[in-house]
């Protein structure tokens, strides 16, 4: 078959050429699609556990021009313990038990408390690959503190005021609370797989009850600051 101008009709051959190029670069994407979805349905996931060390302080500004010390009402809780975490790429959930001591202030009864508490967290995280072996990601999200034992030196359980009327109240009342952080990890990686994992956050934390009370009741101050800070190691594994 020719055309008007006598040369033959090529339209066929060319809708097989382009036909057979399209089937081609289709071909070549949708094996580039998998190995990319591959590659990320093996890294999306990991499980790992190890040990922290974890810090909440509250600071208060308390009158200059009144008897005693700046920092007579500042306290201190630091804990050490294990902890797991589940990793999802973007997003890390951790769980880990706490075992530390309370510095109270002096105006408490007993001046030292053995708390013990359990820590849930979760955090948005970036990975950042920096070469095969390294991967940094930074970290913003939230830790609950629930305490449920607090013993004072004697042995006995530590009560804890909330309210005027009631002034023995038990940790998990008195003093769990939530820590809102931003920090930064390290995953190093010994393998494809297994691998070493560091954070280190900081952040504001809310005031627990007996804080709020103690407030209310200190006229000598003019504001409190909560806050703390952990840093974790551990072993994980990427599946």
């Amino acid at each position: 078959m020719k055309n008007l101008f006598g040369q033959p009709f090529k339209i066929h051959f060319h809708m097989e050429l382009i036909m057979k190029k399209t089937i081609a670069i289709l071909l070549v994407l949708a094996g580039l699609t998998t190995a990319v979805f591959a590659q990320d349905s093996s890294s999306w996931f990991s499980l790992g556990g190890g040990g922290l060390v974890n810090g909440n302080f509250l600071n208060w500004k308390a009158d200059p021009n009144l008897p005693g010390n700046l920092d007579r009402y500042n306290t201190d809780n630091f804990n050490v313990g294990p902890y797991i975490f589940i990793d999802m790429k973007y997003f890390e959930l951790n769980f880990g038990i706490l075992y530390g001591s309370l510095n109270k202030d002096s105006t408490l009864s007993k001046n030292t408390a053995h708390t013990s508490a359990v820590q849930f967290g979760g955090y948005f995280k970036v990975p950042i690959t920096l070469s095969s072996m390294f991967t940094l990601f930074p970290l913003l999200g939230a830790d609950y503190d629930l305490y449920f034992l607090a013993k004072d030196e004697d042995k006995r359980d530590a009560k804890f005021p909330v309210s005027t009327g009631k002034q023995d109240s038990r940790p998990i009342e008195a003093l769990s609370t939530v820590c809102f952080k931003a920090g930064a990890g390290l995953d190093t990686f010994f393998t494809d797989n297994l691998f070493m994992r560091t954070e280190l956050l900081y952040g504001i934390r809310l005031p627990n009850k007996t804080e709020k009370y103690l407030k209310d009741q200190r006229s000598d101050v003019d504001w409190m600051l909560c806050h703390g800070g952990t840093f974790k190691i551990a072993i994980g594994y990427r599946f």
